[in-house]
């Protein structure tokens, strides 16, 4: 995902564009916080893994006039459990919630967890029952609407009312989708893919698929030969890099591929350091930052010529029975600091490691428990430079 900054507005909240009549619970609007007056929150005994020796020097940061924080009401499945308003990265934070599968919604919030903008996924968006698994993807774009990715139905483009201004059906897509800046849509296909199946596309307006990448052309030899996990590849991420290559993350291969245009590979990348990678991104300074699953179990960012971790963060929290929280995306911020999702956990962390922000649900013990299918999957902090 990539961070864009709009100014700071105030979007009223609404449940939009459902067929039938989703339950309520996100309740009355609350007597907003006196901001101005709110002490710092003081982060929670949480351990975490300390930085490395070598960090990389993080992004410079933009100077723009500080704007109002746009205002929103308090919801009952999610709070903000540490706020450091000295240290984050201010805006609001774009994220599909899934803590009920049967009403899955896409919501923004603010600094102090108050929903600014919500929307309850259209039954209408479905052919019959809805795909409850948490992996789709949501992204703001430059005019303002929602770009989201339904796992075997399709790409759809929302605006802020709600309604559907642009769709593209594929049933072979999952995971990831990007705007790209001529117009097309760049999507992914891991989630059941198989060795004959294209494990990207690019479409244009219109729905011409004008580019693909296909593993089978480059992978389809020992040891990826037969491998069956959730998928061949189970490829999660797509992303068109600023030289026109584009960065795939095959899961299941313990990899990443950085092809050409042409679909030819240029490098791959991890091999030895990545387990059940997710949503890798390509730092200025060349580095990788990703979120792997296991072994580490953590956010890390590495050289991609010599394999060196020169940054890593790792939760604690764990559910019943030592169960770890899955990592989904790490996103670095214009501060340097780091946004990161893990199912019911949300941390903007520090390159000291200190978590100065952090949007929980409320059971997300529960959320561990159906892990496969309840929490947050992705987030994006939208900057509006605001405090």
């Amino acid at each position: 995902m990539k961070l864009l900054r709009i100014p700071a507005i105030l979007i009223g909240i609404a449940v939009l564009g459902c067929s039938s009549t989703p339950p309520t619970g996100v309740g009355p609007t609350t007597q907003p916080t006196d901001v101005a007056s709110m002490p710092a929150a003081t982060p929670p005994s949480i351990a975490v893994t300390p930085t490395l020796a070598s960090i990389s020097e993080p992004t410079p940061v933009p100077t723009s006039p500080v704007s109002q924080m746009p205002r929103g009401k308090l919801d009952p499945a999610i709070k903000v459990a540490v706020y450091n308003q000295e240290k984050v990265w201010p805006g609001t934070t774009l994220l599909n919630d899934n803590h009920d599968a049967e009403w899955p919604r896409i919501i923004e919030v603010n600094m102090l967890g108050e929903v600014v903008w919500e929307y309850v996924i259209s039954r209408d968006l479905w052919e019959g029952e809805p795909y409850r698994s948490m992996d789709r993807d949501v992204e703001l774009l430059a005019n303002g609407n929602i770009l989201l990715c339904l796992p075997k139905r399709g790409v759809f483009e929302i605006d802020r009312s709600g309604e559907v201004v642009w769709s593209h059906l594929d049933e072979k897509i999952s995971h990831d989708v990007d705007r790209l800046p001529n117009g097309n849509t760049l999507y992914n296909f891991g989630g059941t893919d198989t060795v004959d199946d294209a494990q990207a596309k690019e479409v244009s307006p219109d729905g011409e698929v004008v580019w693909s990448w296909h593993a089978k052309d480059h992978f389809d030899q020992e040891p990826y030969r037969g491998i069956d996990d959730h998928g061949w590849t189970h490829n999660n991420a797509v992303e068109r890099l600023e030289n026109g290559n584009t960065l795939l993350s095959p899961r299941n291969f313990d990899l990443l591929v950085e092809v050409d245009p042409s679909g030819s590979v240029v490098r791959t990348m991890g091999e030895g350091l990545l387990h059940n990678a997710h949503d890798p991104e390509l730092l200025p300074n060349g580095n990788i930052l990703v979120a792997n699953h296991v072994m580490p179990h953590a956010a890390i960012e590495f050289n991609p010529d010599t394999g060196e971790v020169v940054w890593e963060f790792a939760p604690t929290f764990k559910g019943k029975g030592g169960f770890v929280i899955p990592l989904r995306d790490a996103d670095q911020l214009p501060s340097g600091n780091v946004l990161i999702t893990g199912y019911g956990i949300i941390y903007e962390v520090t390159r000291e490691g200190e978590i100065v922000w952090q949007l929980v649900l409320k059971d997300k013990q529960t959320a561990l428990e159906g892990w496969h299918n309840l929490g947050f999957y992705k987030a994006e902090r939208v900057s509006a430079n605001i405090k």
